[in-house]
């Protein structure tokens, strides 16, 4: 029987769950004695924590940032656009700086910091809304810059497949027609925006962080929001959820469906608040950092989830990834966490994190309290789950085939531990016997890896020009001791 390999192309395989690696038979068929075939061992898949920066990217220090309620928010989105750094941030207004004809639903105003090493960040004057009677401030959308509509669960993005003057997108929570709605809005440089008129999402309520990106595989945009297990407009609501939709007009969506709630790990009055999407960058997998209310104890944390098509989501650890709740500290009220993922070092990836002293609802109770600004969750690039070998390990990929000429491997070995790989011809594979190695590829030829590698090329007797192969049928072996694997690239 002829399999379809596993395409890898040149995009990075990331150990997310089990798909690469083939499951194998603890009992073989034929052959003239009982073995197994193929069968992997003294492997796991771990989850891993971040670094919790103990500076803040930006803090509480502009008219309208201090204060629990009024205060800088916790929607943000952190990008990387031609060698900036930009963070947009969700910003408040002293309630009695307010005119006459508007209320506290029009209070909220999107910010900008932008850094040019993604350590000293500042807040440039951009000179598009007034604010206390002055335009010298950061803010860029919001009171005269988006007439009857603030910036509450702004979700800002970059979409390189629109015109220019289209190229920056972003989706805030609205009212039209006297219904709750998803409004949007364009912009060539993400300071001065055009409205889009009507709802981008009409009569449906989603009062969090719209996270909206093109998904270029799709042609399509894609978007999470929050959804309700069960909800009346202006009467009730359920728990809350994180809810889908795509659309190929970024003007025009259809209503967003539920896609994932809570589950049996958690107690029945959890709700998932915000969902913290990100594109696990230039590979097939997906992100979500959602933050977790605990209703009865009243704080959020948050928890980690990954996705191989953006639909169908799991959650390698039933806790939280980043805790909050604990007494004294930044987070004792909560942790919520932005939109974006960046590299502001080499080698590593960060995404905005939003400490908050205060709970939930005990900011209604005390405003006084100034939260401490937005901080980072970092890990190594790649870095959020690992194929490991705590001993000796081993396994054999399905059969794939790729597109580079090179073998490049994120890894992490210990003192006395190693990483190994045989490539084997699969073109006649089947499980009465093992597919055999490809002379010059196999374990014996490998120059074992040690070490800590971002990307290590993988080479067998000092050559490592794979180029042969492109587009044939292979299996790939590994042997791991003390090692984790994070990723596994042709270039």
């Amino acid at each position: 029987m002829a399999y379809k390999p596993f395409h890898l192309g040149t995009k990075k395989h990331v150990f997310i769950d089990w798909d690469l690696i083939e499951p194998g038979y603890g009992l073989s068929f034929g052959g003239e004695k009982p073995e197994s075939w193929e069968i992997s061992y003294g492997i796991k898949l771990t989850p891993h924590l971040p670094k919790i920066s103990s500076n803040p990217l930006i803090s509480p220090d502009r008219v309208g940032e201090k204060g629990a309620l009024n205060g800088i928010g916790v929607y943000n989105t952190l990008l990387e656009d031609n060698g900036i750094f930009k963070l947009y941030y969700d910003s408040g207004t002293d309630t009695d700086d307010l005119d006459a004809d508007e209320d506290v639903g029009t209070q909220r105003i999107l910010a900008y910091a932008e850094s040019t090493d993604g350590v000293n960040w500042i807040k440039p004057n951009i000179g598009t809304v007034t604010y206390h009677g002055s335009r010298e401030n950061n803010l860029v959308f919001g009171r005269e810059a988006s007439p009857g509509r603030d910036a509450h669960g702004a979700g800002v993005f970059i979409d390189n497949n629109a015109p220019k003057d289209e190229r920056y997108k972003l989706a805030t929570i609205g009212t039209y027609e006297g219904r709750f709605c998803i409004l949007g809005a364009v912009s060539a440089d993400g300071f001065i925006w055009k409205l889009i008129k009507k709802p981008l999402v009409s009569k449906y309520i989603s009062d969090v962080q719209q996270i909206i990106r093109f998904d270029a595989e799709k042609d399509k945009y894609v978007g999470y929001f929050r959804g309700w297990t069960s909800h009346e407009h202006g009467t009730s609501h359920g728990q809350r959820l994180i809810s889908y939709s795509e659309t190929e007009d970024f003007s025009n969506w259809p209503t967003p469906t539920p896609l994932v709630k809570t589950s049996l790990h958690d107690s029945p009055d959890t709700d998932i608040y915000t969902n913290s999407y990100n594109k696990w960058p230039d590979s097939d997998a997906h992100l979500m950092f959602p933050a977790f209310y605990h209703r009865t104890e009243d704080y959020t944390d948050i928890h980690m989830m990954t996705s191989r098509d953006g639909k169908n989501w799991q959650r390698p650890l039933a806790g939280p990834i980043i805790t909050a709740g604990e007494p004294g500290t930044n987070s004792a009220g909560s942790v919520y966490a932005g939109c974006g993922l960046v590299s502001l070092k080499p080698g590593e990836w960060s995404t905005p994190i939003s400490p908050r002293i205060a709970s939930h609802n005990t900011v209604f109770f005390d405003t006084s309290i100034d939260e401490p600004g937005i901080f980072t969750a970092t890990w190594r690039e790649d870095g959020f789950m690992s194929l490991d070998a705590d001993s000796h390990g081993a396994c054999t990929t399905l059969i794939v085939d790729f597109e580079g000429s090179n073998m490049k491997l994120n890894t992490y070995t210990r003192l006395g531990g190693e990483i190994l790989v045989e490539i084997a011809d699969a073109s006649n594979d089947n499980r009465r016997f093992h597919s055999p190695p490809i002379p010059g590829l196999s374990f014996k030829d490998c120059d074992s890896i040690t070490g800590d590698h971002i990307s290590k090329t993988v080479t067998w007797n000092g050559k490592s020009d794979l180029s042969r192969l492109i587009g044939k049928p292979v299996r790939i072996r590994l042997k791991m001791r003390r090692a984790k694997l994070y990723s596994i690239r042709f270039i």
